[in-house]
């Protein structure tokens, strides 16, 4: 999993309020111990919807006991899912859930520049219509495998918020090219610029990606809206930062009036 475990809450809901997962099949492939799941069916529960009879929990974690620690989360908070070990090694190896156009959400918080991947096994999961529809970076570098991987795995209409290191935004070369592929597709909706103190484990700062297959018919099909919401926070103490709730709520309505849907 990614740097899930210490996903802040305020991340996790602004997250969860972007994509709207009111009912579907939701995947997360590096879910730890299972945060955003339960943030998520905090939401739908709070639109006064039952989370365990509308959402279908799907999730990866490459290390047993974390995963044993998900199921627990999820079980105390009367929810199931159905998560598959990754053996140790991270998601983009492994498709357990069969996950190409399966989901109508994706929620993730991957683990940022990962490298040493081994290029060879994912060679026959490159082309349209695959995990890789966009190609293989030339660099070491994990972060347009996960871009991809969260994009293939949507249906039609599917939305994925996830979480970015900044340099998957502006990486050159092949990245870039992998990222133009991917604004050609108008897939890309929305993108949060985050200011650094907001996590735990990192003082970085990061970006916010937001997909949406259903955007290609709208009249944003061309547009995609960019959020600096780094002067946007609540300072907890000396080293932390995060959201208040009125914070994700003007961010979260800045998305809906760009998207012409109703107001929170």
């Amino acid at each position: 999993g990614g740097g899930e475990f210490y996903t802040p809450s305020s991340i996790v809901q602004l997250l969860a309020q972007v994509i709207e997962p009111f009912h579907g099949r939701i995947l997360d492939p590096a879910c730890g111990s299972g945060g955003m799941f339960v943030q998520s069916a905090r939401f739908v529960a709070e639109h006064q919807r039952n989370p365990a009879a509308e959402l279908s929990i799907c999730g990866i974690e490459k290390t047993d006991e974390t995963g044993r620690l998900c199921r627990l989360n999820l079980a105390v908070h009367a929810l199931e899912g159905d998560i598959r070990h990754g053996g140790h090694v991270n998601s983009y190896y492994d498709d357990p859930h069969d996950a190409v156009g399966a989901f109508d959400f994706v929620l993730a918080n991957p683990p940022f520049n990962v490298n040493a991947v081994d290029k060879e096994r994912l060679a026959d999961m490159v082309g349209p219509g695959r995990r890789f529809p966009f190609g293989l970076p030339r660099t070491d570098n994990a972060n347009t495998l996960w871009i991809q991987l969260f994009y293939s795995s949507l249906c039609e209409g599917g939305r994925a918020g996830f979480v970015m290191a900044n340099s998957a935004s502006d990486a050159r070369s092949s990245e870039q090219d992998i990222r133009r592929q991917l604004i050609e597709a108008r897939a890309v909706d929305v993108m949060v610029a985050v200011g650094p103190n907001m996590f735990y484990t990192v003082t970085l700062p990061c970006t916010l990606w937001f997909l949406d297959r259903g955007k290609a018919g709208t009249p944003r099909a061309d547009t995609v809206l960019f959020i600096d919401a780094r002067h946007i926070y609540r300072q907890i103490d000396r080293a932390h930062r995060d959201w208040a709730p009125a914070q994700i709520g003007f961010i979260a309505n800045l998305v809906r009036l760009y998207r012409g849907e109703v107001l929170d």
